[in-house]
């Protein structure tokens, strides 16, 4: 199984195109198959009508990436061997990132219970991740199947906590394997905890996406994503421990496992030896045979029971090996 690795840039750039573009390049130094940015307009997202909304709309508005860095952004991916896309946060920015030709697009939990956008999303006929943070499981099904009606060609469901950071208690890893059996789709997971082993963990659950947020000051207040972000040298560590993750789950050459436990074998393994001094032409009881290391080239244990009975050609001192060329 691969795992498909998502820098997650998230907001975490503050609308500044320089840091985004950096962004870019520590998501390909650490080996992220794909770099994620979020695409909104914030008059489309966000209504000032409330004391919440104004305080909101402020946020996000100071957080907006110009439209034309993601030409830029893009070129840069595919220059460091990135998969480039982004979260369209509105159908505008679905528009636009359709406009830019990305291979797939993401819905972010706030709107993947937002029907009549999920049917704009799903029509631009491009693979969907879609997060289900806030949803129930009746919603995620309804969403999923909205999706594929509306023309995505593939849906794969990212089980996420809408919690920032999300506390590992709470992080409810089972649900994704739940998801997978109720929406008969390809599951992952979008992490929100701090450190890397949760999301660790959910690789060997099965999660065939992984996202995780990078940025570079995990302590930086202007962004909620980043006390569960890592920075990039926690990037280069992370995707290494995952790489050796995805090894360990698949099933070794059996030809290389051999030959790499040959020599562990002769030593770890049990030989029968005589438990006392023994006599030529005797025959062996089970009282006349213990099993101690190394294996070397003697009876393995496991033949007890095919020795018990035999006769031997030689005399044999106690604590001594017994061979198959002792054996009459």
């Amino acid at each position: 199984m691969t795992v498909f690795l998502v820098a997650e840039a998230g907001v975490s750039n503050y609308g500044d195109p320089e840091l985004a573009h950096r962004q870019v390049d520590a998501a390909a130094d650490a080996g992220a198959d794909a770099v994620k940015f979020q695409a909104w307009r914030t008059e489309e997202l966000v209504s000032r009508s409330t004391e919440l909304g104004g305080h909101w709309f402020e946020r996000m508005a100071s957080r907006e990436l110009p439209p034309e860095s993601f030409a830029e952004l893009q070129a840069h991916a595919a220059e460091r061997g990135l998969i480039f896309f982004a979260t369209a946060h509105d159908a505008p920015s679905v528009a636009f990132l359709e406009e830019l030709d990305v291979p797939l697009l993401k819905v972010g939990s706030g709107e993947a219970s937002n029907w009549e956008f999920l049917r704009v999303v799903g029509a631009a006929g491009r693979p969907v991740l879609i997060a289900f943070g806030l949803q129930s499981d009746d919603e995620a099904r309804r969403a999923v199947d909205m999706l594929r009606e509306a023309g995505a060609p593939e849906v794969t469901a990212l089980h996420t906590v809408t919690i920032y950071p999300t506390p590992p208690r709470l992080a409810g890893l089972e649900r994704m394997t739940r998801l997978a059996g109720l929406l008969d789709a390809p599951v992952g997971y979008s992490d929100h905890t701090v450190g890397s082993h949760v999301a660790l963990a959910a690789v060997a659950l099965g999660a065939r996406t992984l996202e995780k947020h990078l940025t570079f000051d995990k302590a930086d207040e202007r962004s909620l994503d980043n006390a569960g972000a890592l920075e990039p040298n926690e990037w280069i560590e992370f995707v290494r421990e995952l790489r050796e993750l995805e090894a360990a789950l698949r099933e070794p050459d059996a030809e290389e496992l051999e030959d790499a436990r040959a020599s562990f074998r002769d030593w770890a393994l049990q030989a029968l030896v005589a438990s006392r001094d023994l006599e030529a032409g005797m025959e062996l009881a089970r009282a006349d045979l213990v099993a101690k290391r190394p294996l070397g080239a003697g009876i393995p244990a496991s033949e007890l029971e095919s020795v018990v009975g035999r006769r031997l050609r030689r005399a044999v001192a106690a604590d001594e090996q017994i061979g198959l060329d002792d054996l009459a």
